[in-house]
């Protein structure tokens, strides 16, 4: 009786215990989630215009087959959306503003993508700010598009880099952007159509020497570095007040050609439309002469260097910039 007596209050509490661990792990087993299957993808643009309205849709999901999907936009509303599709207007102001996607199921454990999206205008001197504005004007008849140009040596040069869509992919994958920064293409996609407008012409080797010869004042050859050219033909230029060039003491981006080189970056064929490599470091433009029958030539800015060296690559495997060029009448 006395052990009883004794232990008896010690085996209650071990009792009770024992009660609680076994509450505790089937509690824990109720509330333990899996992992869906499937990544939330959703068509978020990287750019559009201030005051523009974007429809934007999640997929991605593949398990379980019944998900709802939350959406968070910054700065323009306070509270989630619940759809897989919504409709946003984004500001009538210059910024950044977040949207991000969750996808929720019960016993599942969430799964979201988030993407800044940049709001711009593409009016002169708005956005895009620290170019030189060109010596002439050209309209695109195909599409209504005009481009500035500059008349360096014998030859009209485009001070922007091309947006025609008929072929190539805009900066980005944003429509948005095509004014402001142009298209990319593949060499074949710009040499096997007529990608510039009429009169105009993507430049050859023998085009790019003459604008050395204008920018640096005496010849030099196409396979050459192309010493402070350039410092000369990249423009300081800044996006919503944030400089696209990072500062080197090596490549003020002078532009005193007016050129307007922008460090736009370059693009792979085999990744998806929207990614950019080489972003705010270099610009790249090619050459209609092909090096050979797989290769093709093109030229390039680096940030971190005052010249303009060439190179070359597959002709079917990088997205760059294209300028187009003209004899200028007067040289007629």
């Amino acid at each position: 009786m006395n052990l009883i007596k004794k232990f008896g209050s010690l085996a209650v509490v071990i009792l009770a215990l024992a009660g609680v661990f076994a509450c505790s792990e089937e509690e824990e087993e109720e509330t333990t989630s899996d992992s869906m299957t499937g990544v939330v993808s959703c068509d978020i643009p990287y750019y559009v215009l201030k005051g523009e309205t974007v429809t934007m849709t999640a997929s991605g999901i593949v398990f379980p087959a019944e998900v709802i999907y939350h959406w968070y936009v910054s700065g323009v509303y306070t509270d989630t959306l619940t759809a897989k599709t919504i409709t946003v207007r984004f500001p009538d102001s210059l910024g950044v503003f977040n949207v991000s996607a969750t996808a929720t199921a019960p016993g599942f454990y969430m799964s979201s993508n988030t993407r800044s999206v940049t709001t711009i205008d593409t009016t002169w001197n708005t956005s895009l700010t620290g170019l030189s504005r060109g010596e002439g004007f050209v309209t695109d008849v195909r599409d209504g598009r005009s481009y500035g140009y500059v008349t360096l040596g014998g030859l009209d040069w485009f001070n922007q880099n091309l947006a025609w869509q008929g072929a190539g992919v805009p900066y980005r994958a944003s429509k948005a952007t095509a004014p402001l920064f142009g298209s990319l293409y593949t060499w074949r996609e710009a040499t096997s159509q007529q990608v510039c407008p009429e009169g105009w012409r993507i430049p050859d080797n023998a085009d790019w020497e003459s604008l050395a010869a204008a920018l640096g004042g005496r010849a030099l050859p196409f396979v050459d570095n192309w010493a402070g050219l350039g410092e000369k033909a990249s423009a300081d230029a800044s996006l919503n007040d944030s400089r696209m060039w990072p500062y080197c003491p090596d490549n003020l981006h002078t532009n005193t050609a007016g050129w307007n080189a922008l460090p736009l970056g370059y693009a792979f064929r085999s990744e998806k439309l929207s990614a950019v490599s080489g972003l705010n470091s270099y610009g790249c433009w090619w050459s209609a002469t092909p090096k050979d029958d797989a290769r093709a030539f093109y030229r390039y800015i680096w940030c971190d260097r005052g010249d303009f060296p060439m190179s070359y690559t597959d002709k079917d495997d990088l997205r760059i910039h294209v300028r187009c060029v003209r004899t200028h009448p007067q040289s007629l």
